[in-house]
């Protein structure tokens, strides 16, 4: 019988990156307004691999991204696993903003993304904006749900590597289209 996984607000994550480097994320929520994921903040440092965790000196680093992602999956194929627990879970998470252009471009290909986006923060419904201001450049993460691969490219490489409606690579970094 599979062993049962337990995930709990606060646990710390270790990605181990193409044994170059290691690192790590906080689990901070659930979501129930996206699917009841979980929801996560990325921290910037990236540690050697001998680096044994000091999960107070890591939850304190500056926080790169947050995530929506389903944290047994990761740990069921061995994209990350826990090495610990804190109760400082910070509070950027209760301020993160998600955003996502309308599914509706994907039946109307006329549809222009640039004038659809959606974003929310957590536990909050998504509201329906137009076109995004020139000030949400840097403060929205993308939303929906993020598989496990795909969290682990942007660990990787600073940017997750597939293409979305509303969103381009500029600079080594995934921002949204808006002009």
């Amino acid at each position: 019988m599979a062993k049962r996984i337990v995930t709990r607000i606060g646990n710390v994550f270790c990605a181990e990156i193409d044994n170059e480097c290691k690192r790590f994320f906080q689990y901070v929520a659930n979501d129930i307004e996206c699917l009841n994921s979980s929801v996560i903040r990325v921290f910037k440092t990236k540690y050697l691999m001998d680096y044994e965790p000091k999960v107070e000196e890591i939850v304190k680093d500056e926080v790169e991204f947050y995530a929506h992602t389903i944290l047994k999956f990761g740990i069921v194929f061995n994209a990350w696993y826990k090495v610990g627990t804190s109760k400082n879970i910070g509070e950027g998470h209760k301020e993160a903003l998600f955003g996502s252009v309308s599914l509706d471009i994907y039946e109307n290909p006329n549809m222009n993304p640039i004038e659809n986006w959606f974003i929310g923060k957590i536990n909050q419904p998504r509201i329906f904006v137009g076109r995004l201001n020139k000030e949400y450049t840097d403060k929205v993460n993308r939303g929906g749900v993020i598989p496990y691969v795909d969290i682990i490219n942007r660990l990787k490489f600073g940017y997750f590597k597939y293409k979305l409606s509303g969103w381009k690579i500029e600079n080594g970094k995934n921002v949204p289209i808006i002009e």
